[in-house]
C-alpha cells in the first residue's frame, strides 16, 4: 500500500455511518463496515456508534498509522473552552503543509484535515475547510498528527462473514426451532444483530438484574449463537416458574 494520505470514505454493503470508523476508512483501504469490525474486535464492544480516543487510535495503529498529539505553546485544547475549529485552522496554518494529516476531535466529532482538505463521517466526501458544512464554531478538544511510511491492512480479519459458509447460521436457526417456548429471536439491522427472549423472560432478567437484560447486540453469528446459549440456559432455569 502507500504512504498516508486523505481519501474519500468508502462504504460497503455493511456501511457504518459513525465518525470513528469513517476516519479510519478515509486513511486506509478499509470500508466503514470493516473499520467498525476492527474496532469491535479490538475493544470487545458489540456495537460501534460513538468511539473513544483509544479505540480510534488503536484502530489506526493496527493499520500502521502512528498518532502524535499536536501541541502549541499557550494553546489549551478543551471541549468547552478550547479554540474553535476556525481558530485552530488559523493557528495551525504553518503546520498544515502538503502531505501532513491531522485527526481532530471538535464538537464530540472525529474529523480529518490535510492542508485545506477536510472530511468526516457526517460530510463523507473530501471538501474544502471553507465548506459551509464544516462546523467551524465547534470547540477543539484533541488534535493528533498522523504519520505512516506504509499504510497496511490489519492482521485482524475484518472481512464480512459469508452467510452461506458460516456454520453458526445453521446452529442459530436450529436453536430457535428447538426452543420455541423461550421466544428467542434474532433480527439483523444494517450492521449488527439484535437477539431477544420472550417478553416474560426479558422482564425476569431485568427484575433479577441478570447480565442478559443488557446484552442484546451481537456483531456476528458466532456471537449470536453464544448469546443464545446463555439465553437457553437462563430460560431452562426460570421458564418453568413463569409459565405456571
Amino acid at each position: 500500500m502507500s504512504k498516508l494520505k486523505l481519501k474519500a470514505i468508502t462504504d460497503g454493503k455493511d456501511k457504518n455511518r459513525y465518525c470513528g470508523p469513517s476516519v479510519i476508512s478515509a486513511l486506509t483501504d478499509l470500508t466503514t463496515g470493516e473499520a467498525a469490525r476492527l474496532v469491535r474486535k479490538q475493544s470487545g464492544r458489540p456495537k460501534i456508534t460513538g468511539t473513544s480516543t483509544n479505540q480510534v487510535l488503536d484502530g489506526l495503529r493496527a493499520c500502521n498509522i502512528k498518532a502524535y498529539r499536536w501541541q502549541k505553546p499557550g494553546v489549551r485544547l478543551n471541549r468547552s473552552t478550547g479554540p474553535t475549529l476556525a481558530g485552530w485552522l488559523k493557528m495551525s496554518k504553518e503546520d498544515r503543509t502538503t502531505g501532513r494529516v491531522f485527526l481532530i476531535v471538535a464538537g464530540w466529532h472525529w474529523q480529518l484535515v490535510s492542508g485545506r482538505r477536510y472530511t468526516c463521517g457526517r460530510i463523507r466526501e473530501i471538501v474544502s475547510i471553507k465548506d459551509k458544512r464544516v462546523k467551524r464554531r465547534a470547540r477543539v478538544a484533541e488534535v493528533y498528527e498522523l504519520t505512516s511510511d506504509n499504510v497496511t491492512k490489519p492482521d485482524i480479519d475484518v472481512s464480512k462473514p459469508k452467510s452461506k459458509s458460516n456454520p453458526y447460521y445453521y446452529r442459530v436457526n436450529k436453536m430457535i426451532r428447538q426452543y420455541p417456548e423461550f421466544g428467542i429471536t434474532c433480527e439483523k439491522d444494517d450492521i449488527d444483530y439484535w437477539v431477544t427472549m420472550s417478553d416474560e423472560l426479558e422482564g425476569l432478567a431485568t427484575e433479577l438484574e441478570h447480565p442478559l437484560c443488557d446484552e442484546h447486540y451481537c456483531y456476528d453469528m458466532e456471537d449470536v449463537w453464544k448469546r443464545m446459549q446463555d439465553m437457553v440456559e437462563f430460560a431452562k432455569e426460570h421458564h418453568p416458574t413463569i409459565s405456571k
